[in-house]
C-alpha cells in the first residue's frame, strides 16, 4: 500500500508506544501499536523522518496492529502515526533517538490532569549493556532549573496545564538529555447524575410556569386598562341630552 501523505481526518485511531517514552538510546527497540475502530485492515504505521512518509515495511516489522523497530538509530528520529488508505489518521508521536549518553524518560502521550507523573533521567555509556538512574540528576522545564533529585527521578504531583513544557535532565558529569514535551489533557466535566438532571428539569418547569402565569397577569391588566380607556373615551364622545 502506498502511504497517503496528507491526513484528512485526525483522531480516527490511537497510536501508543512501548516502552512508554519518547526518547531512546541508539540500538534500543520500540513497538508502535495502532488501535483503529473496527478492523486494522487498511491501516499502517507511517513515519516522517529522514525518509519522508515511509510505511512500516520500509523500516520495521509489521505484526498485526503493531510495527516493531528492533534496533533504532539516530535516523529513526521523527514523527510517527497510524494512517488508513482513506487518509484517516491517529495522533502523532515524536520519537527521538540520541547518540548521547543521557535521556529523559517521560510519558509519550498527554497525561490527564490530576495524575502524578514520574520523570526518569537515564544514563548509558557507549559500551554499557544497560542504562542506570543511580545518580543525582538535575531537572529543567523550558530551560529553567526546577530541582535536583537523587536516584534520577522526579515526581510531578497532580499535574495541571501549568506543568506543560519542554523537560530535560542533566547527569553530574555526562551532560544533558534532549528535550521532551510533556502535554497535559484537561479532564472532561463529570456528567450530571440522574437526580441532579431531574431536579434541574423540575426547576426549569417551575420557572417557565411562573413566567407563563406572570405573562397572563400582565396581559389581563393590560386588557382591563385598555377596556377602561375605551369606556371612558366612549363616554366623552356620547352627546349629553
Amino acid at each position: 500500500m502506498e502511504p497517503v501523505s496528507v491526513c484528512l481526518f485526525i483522531g480516527a485511531a490511537s497510536l501508543t508506544i512501548q516502552p512508554d517514552r519518547s526518547q531512546f538510546f541508539r540500538y534500543e527497540s520500540f513497538n508502535l501499536t495502532c488501535a483503529p475502530p473496527g478492523s486494522f485492515s487498511g491501516w499502517t504505521v507511517i513515519r516522517n523522518t529522514s525518509e519522508p512518509f515511509a510505511p512500516c515495511k520500509a523500516w520495521g516489522r509489521q505484526n498485526g496492529s503493531s510495527c516493531i523497530n528492533r534496533s533504532v538509530y539516530k535516523s529513526d528520529t521523527g514523527l510517527y502515526w497510524c494512517q488508513s488508505e482513506q487518509g484517516h489518521c491517529s495522533n502523532a508521536l515524536h520519537i527521538t533517538v540520541t547518540t548521547n549518553t543521557v535521556i529523559l524518560e517521560s510519558p509519550s502521550l498527554p497525561v490527564t490532569e490530576g495524575k502524578n507523573v514520574e520523570l526518569t533521567c537515564s544514563c548509558r555509556g557507549r559500551y554499557e549493556p544497560t542504562s542506570s538512574s543511580n545518580f543525582t540528576a538535575k531537572f529543567f522545564r523550558n530551560d529553567t532549573f526546577i530541582g535536583e533529585q537523587p536516584g534520577g527521578k522526579m515526581r510531578l504531583l497532580e499535574v495541571s496545564p501549568s506543568h506543560e513544557g519542554f523537560y530535560e535532565c542533566e547527569h553530574p558529569t555526562r551532560g544533558r538529555s534532549p528535550q521532551s514535551w510533556l502535554a497535559v489533557k484537561v479532564k472532561d466535566a463529570p456528567p450530571n447524575p440522574p437526580q441532579t438532571r431531574l431536579l434541574l428539569s423540575i426547576l426549569l418547569l417551575i420557572f417557565y410556569n411562573v413566567l407563563f402565569l406572570l405573562g397572563i397577569c400582565v396581559y389581563r391588566r393590560w386588557a382591563r386598562a385598555r377596556a377602561e380607556d375605551r369606556r371612558r373615551a366612549s363616554k366623552r364622545l356620547t352627546p349629553q341630552r
